[in-house]
């Protein structure tokens, strides 16, 4: 809520205080006017109110789309997305229904209505049309024209207005039959992929169909909600999915996605369950309490316990097209213009930690509507401490190296001249590539935190020389942030893993921090009741960040507020079979085992038996050499480092010590650097697990540097 220049806000940080984009859209102030004039107080529904009107455009009919903080129309705003101007239309509607009337928004509503006549006797129909109404600006009807068009036609059967314009409208509900009848059948054109169109779609058709009694349409409406709960469900991990691919899974999206303009890879987001929510509401309002209590289930991690409210979402690594591995709360490639994304030279992404109005007055609508309450988040488990032993792991981080650097089968020369291609000179850091402006996704040599960590410690390992020191700390530590976290670049938001990025480049630089104290504590404000840390303050914790967030407090020679329930978090990810997972109940694999040993290690403890964790991470090398990520998944280049570095932490190998050495030396590329096998280029990150597998693997480094850089 802006209560300075009125109207709300699209999207801020986790705090609420930090305004990520002050620009105001059309769809924020319908959404905040549609629920407010249903839920909220008289101050609230009018304050609402007033933020649509600011985007009313009386020499045009019709509202602005985009304008800044303080009204001024952008020239992208300046046009009729039509499946806009009916959400605008509705929310009057709505005001004037449930809250008060007046002649202002009788006649704001009669232009929009005649407007809208005007468009559909003219013809003119399309997806976007000129702020005069009479030019078609995109031709394109999407999905969401359709079912704003329904929503629509409700709201104005339900006020009794006299205009004509229903008849019109009645198209679209059968339009929208038509979509939702080919999608169940397996013969869409991919315009219901999207779970929150699925969730809308169906919301719509049963809103209508319950006006006016038509009990097939209704059914129609459960068919698509039960397909869209059963399809996109994740019964891995918990939670749905926001889309399916071409081929009706749900994966990553190579195909498709670069000529759509979106991200390659599926998330996770609050938005999508509450919309599931409002539909399970409207389609079946006496059925499936166990869908309910699942999409409660899955709002609730998604529930910030420092601040309140919802996060936007949550991602993972993928390991394959279809295999999601470990958390990543980000989301690369991201349309360049969606809300909250940043950049990094060509790489767009968008933090999943940040707050959208739409998701919050969505998640609270739903609550709202289900009478209920969000399920309490989960007790620390009872672990038995006594599976571990203290012991005194302490070395210099300074001095990874046991002896002489051994030799690599491996083109090093060639590795170090890639390696000074990913440095765009030596003012900044280094980048994800080596590329300088590539196609197809693929990242540039933009420096990032991430990236620089991940050089700097190889050139560490390898005993090579780092140039220009001073500029990469002076960059690095510019990245930090007034709440005390790092972020990628100076100017983006801190979380746990930059933080952890920066920690540990800046220490094997010789220096740390410009606030050091800020930084503890922001690390600490991590920790969440059951023990674990999440990526920022109040998001639900796991192994990973657990790791990244405690190895840095270690290095910066602090702990966590609680390191008894650290302690028993990371027992309570372990499975019977000795492997770990990211969260307690979630199925182990080699990520979250390594996480589990390293974070054990720096805070000098180990487990008392380790034979079936080492059995069951020997258990995953294939013949050829390589590990597989989890029991019955794919072999993963990432999850074999990580299995390397867990056994050597345990004191063992993998049984084909050969195999793998050969397989992993099989990964560098012709430019020099090291990426997965039939893939496009390398990556620092890439080369990172290679050459640090490789040094394991000849037993090169000491198991204090194997612990806490990763």
């Amino acid at each position: 809520m802006d209560k300075e220049a009125g109207g709300f806000l699209a999207i801020t940080d986790a705090t609420g205080a930090l305004r990520i984009s002050s620009d105001k859209r059309l769809e924020d102030q319908v959404a905040a006017t549609l629920f407010f004039a249903q839920h909220g107080d008289t101050w609230q529904a009018e304050f609402a109110l007033a933020g649509l009107l600011e985007l009313h455009d009386a020499e045009h009919q019709g509202f602005t789309e985009l304008s800044d903080r303080q009204w001024n129309a952008h020239g992208s705003g300046r046009c009729r997305t039509l499946a806009l101007q009916f959400d605008a239309l509705r929310a009057l509607l709505e005001f004037r229904r449930q809250r008060h009337d007046s002649a202002q928004l009788q006649q704001v509503s009669e232009g929009i209505l005649q407007r809208l006549q005007q468009v559909y006797d003219s013809h003119l129909l399309g997806g976007v049309l000129a702020s005069d109404w009479a030019t078609v600006i995109d031709s394109h009807m999407p999905i969401d024209l359709d079912i704003a068009a329904v929503n629509l036609l409700c709201s104005l059967c339900i006020c009794k207005t006299e205009d004509p314009l229903p008849a019109h409208l009645q198209q679209h509900v059968w339009k929208l039959e038509d979509e939702v009848r080919a999608e169940l059948k397996g013969l869409g054109a991919g315009t219901l992929r999207q779970t929150a169109s699925r969730a809308r779609a169906a919301s719509a058709l049963a809103r209508w169909a319950r006006g006016n009694s038509h009990q097939e349409m209704l059914q129609l409406a459960c068919l698509l909600l039960d397909d869209t709960l059963e399809r996109l469900h994740d019964d891995t991990y918990g939670g749905y999915w926001d889309r399916i691919r071409y081929d009706q899974r749900v994966g990553a999206d190579w195909l498709t996605s670069f000529k759509r303009n979106e991200s390659p890879f599926p998330i996770k987001t609050s938005l999508d369950v509450a919309l599931l929510l409002e539909a399970l509401e409207l389609a079946k309002p006496r059925e499936s309490q166990q869908r309910r209590e699942q999409l409660l289930k899955a709002m609730a991690d998604f529930h910030d316990s420092r601040h309140g409210g919802f996060f936007l979402g949550k991602g993972y690594f993928w390991s394959t097209p279809v295999d999601p591995t470990v958390p990543f709360i980000r989301q690369f490639w991201a349309p360049p213009r969606q809300l909250g994304v940043f950049h990094i030279g060509n790489l767009s992404y968008l933090p999943l930690h940040i707050k959208s109005l739409e998701g919050q007055l969505a998640c609270l609508g739903a609550l709202h509507r289900h009478a209920a309450n969000l399920p309490p988040a989960a007790a620390p488990q009872e672990v038995d401490l006594g599976t571990l032993r203290r012991v005194n792991n302490r070395s210099r981080l300074e001095q990874p190296h046991l002896g002489p650097l051994p030799e690599l089968k491996v083109n090093l020369p060639a590795y170090f001249e890639w390696l000074r291609q990913a440095r765009a000179s030596l003012a900044v850091p280094y980048g994800l590539t080596a590329e300088m402006a590539p196609q197809g996704f693929r990242a540039d040599r933009c420096w990032q935190v991430f990236s620089a960590l991940h050089v700097i410690s190889d050139l560490y390992a390898l005993k090579a020389d780092i140039d220009d020191k001073a500029s990469l700390i002076a960059c690095i530590q510019a990245s930090q942030n007034a709440d005390g976290g790092f972020a990628e670049q100076p100017g983006q938001l801190s979380d746990v893993f930059a933080t952890y990025c920066a920690v540990i480049s800046l220490r094997l630089l010789g220096s740390e921090p410009l606030s050091k104290p800020a930084c503890v504590a922001y690390l600490q404000r991590c920790q969440q009741d059951d023990g674990g840390f999440g990526n920022v303050p109040g998001y639900q914790s796991d192994i990973w960040h657990s790791n990244l967030a405690a190895l840095s407090l270690h290095v910066l020679g602090a702990e966590a507020t609680r390191p008894q329930a650290l302690l028993g978090f990371i027992l309570a990810c372990r499975h019977s079979d000795g492997g770990f997972a990211n969260r307690p109940g979630n199925p182990p694999d080699t990520f979250s085992t390594y996480r589990a040993l390293s974070l054990l290690h720096a805070l000098d403890h180990e487990l008392v038996d380790a034979s079936s964790t080492v059995a069951w991470l020997q258990g995953l090398q294939q013949p050829h050499g390589a590990f597989l990520y989890r029991p019955g998944k794919a072999v993963s280049l990432v999850g074999s480092y990580m299995a390397i570095a867990a056994l050597y932490l345990l004191d063992a190998r993998p049984r084909d010590l050969q195999g793998i050495e050969t397989w992993i030396a099989r990964h560098q590329k012709e430019d020099g650097g090291f990426g997965p096998l039939n893939t496009t280029s390398a990556t620092t990150d890439e080369s990172f697990t290679c050459i640090q597998s490789l040094l394991i693997l000849q037993g090169a480094l000491s198991k204090y540097w194997v612990a806490l850089v990763n």
